[in-house]
């Protein structure tokens, strides 16, 4: 299966609350205050990894939270802070805010990491608020709350050579014939309905190929599966037009051409 676009709902860790404690011992009968500090929240960080081809691993895991930072103790002891909750998406992944549809990130390069949601601060305790006018502080800062938010992961392929025409013209065949990639391969329109992959080897050099699915008139407005389908081609460095010069649907292959063209430049 494939899946390029999710919708997904993140949530940094909430900063730990401080603590409000004062030094008892037995022969020291007004300590003073030793409240430590909250933890820092878990962030939640996105990270790339060529190990994966699609974002299917988000098909039934929608919701991810990192861990809230620990509260502050006694005898000025800090509370532990969460750990970052790392999310690994494939290259070429772009990350958009869902309200807004707002491009936050584009992740185009193997292991890279962006920090979408910063983990919440972990509040003081009442040691850190003494002064020489006040001396027992009663009182310690609450953790940094964090909100969830709504986030759209969306794949576009990112491949040296991008196949692109009318379905059913033998594309899918193509790709077969010079590169390692196993498309399926029938008779009829939109057998692929998925970019196919493959790496074509020449002499000391390897390029990707990417087999994108059948374009069809209005595309740009997304007809058919127009825009689902245009994005695979915006990181492409070569465009392939493969074009049934025996027009066997019926179709003149050089309006073919032209009809496609047209599309790409809207």
């Amino acid at each position: 299966m494939f899946l390029d676009k999710v919708k997904i709902t993140c949530k940094a860790g909430n900063g730990g609350n401080g603590k409000v404690h004062f030094r008892r011992e037995k022969f020291v009968p007004n300590g003073g205050p030793e409240g430590g500090d909250g933890g820092r929240g878990g962030s939640i960080i996105f990270k790339t990894t060529p190990n994966m081809t699609n974002l299917v691993d988000f098909r039934f895991t929608k919701v991810f939270k990192a861990g809230n930072g620990e509260d502050g103790g006694n005898n000025m002891c800090d509370g532990k802070s969460a750990s970052d909750l790392t999310i690994l998406v494939p290259v070429g992944t772009v990350i958009k805010n869902a309200s807004t549809d707002k491009v936050i990130a584009d992740l185009t390069t193997p292991d890279e990491e962006f920090i979408a949601l910063k983990g919440g601060r972990g509040g003081r305790g009442n040691s850190k608020f003494a002064s020489s006018t006040r001396q027992a502080p009663r009182f310690a800062e609450m953790g940094e709350q964090t909100k969830s938010f709504d986030l759209i992961l969306e794949l576009k392929t990112i491949a040296d050579v991008g196949l692109i025409g009318y379905p059913n013209v033998g594309k899918s065949s193509l790709l077969k014939a010079v590169s390692n990639a196993k498309p399926k391969i029938a008779n009829y329109h939109f057998t692929t309905l998925s970019p196919n992959i493959g790496v074509v080897k020449a002499y000391d050099t390897s390029m990707v190929w990417a087999d994108i699915p059948g374009l069809i008139d209005g595309a740009s407005e997304g007809v058919g599966l127009g825009h689902d389908f245009l994005r695979h081609i915006e990181r492409t460095r070569v465009l392939i037009h493969v074009i049934d010069a025996a027009g066997s649907e019926g179709r003149d292959p050089y309006q073919d051409y032209l009809n496609i063209n047209a599309e790409l430049s809207k």
